[in-house]
């Protein structure tokens, strides 16, 4: 009975692939996908002009997408935290870019930190979430700069 009434943390041996590679590749492929170029009339307040590509619709695509993280491996812990922190920082790591043109600096930076060294303590599923999501806003940001100067 001890064991249900505390929160399961997760800690890993080795470096994990999937929470790294996963979010940041998928990220990437969004925002370099033809899916940048469309407008959402109902957002049209925080989409850039006609004719430049915006990065919302693939942020609102990885928002929906995030729901696969229902399907984590059970070592994880509550897939239902796991998903609102992989939302939290989706939206936090892409909504204040439109305010504060440098935010795509700190997300990164702040992905990469994670990156070093949440694989190595005990954290909780919110929390590996945020690092999952935090990945999803930099792929997002770097396939942005990609596709804006090679595509």
């Amino acid at each position: 009975m001890g064991e249900s009434l505390r929160r399961r943390r997760v800690k890993w041996d080795e470096p994990p692939l999937w929470p790294v590679a996963a979010p940041s590749t998928l990220g990437f492929v969004m925002a370099c996908s033809p899916m940048r170029s469309y407008k959402i009339e109902a957002l049209s307040f925080i989409t850039t002009s006609e004719g430049k590509d915006s990065l919302l619709v693939p942020m609102v695509c990885l928002l929906l997408l995030s729901s696969l993280l229902y399907f984590s491996p059970q070592e994880v812990g509550n897939r239902r935290e796991l998903i609102a922190g992989a939302v939290t920082a989706l939206l936090l790591g892409v909504l204040p870019q439109v305010i504060f043109f440098p935010w795509m600096v700190v997300v990164i930076l702040a992905w990469l930190s994670q990156s070093t060294y949440l694989w190595r303590h005990d954290y909780p599923a919110f929390r590996i979430g945020l690092w999952v999501g935090l990945g999803a806003a930099s792929g997002l940001f770097l396939g942005g700069f990609f596709a804006h100067y090679f595509l």
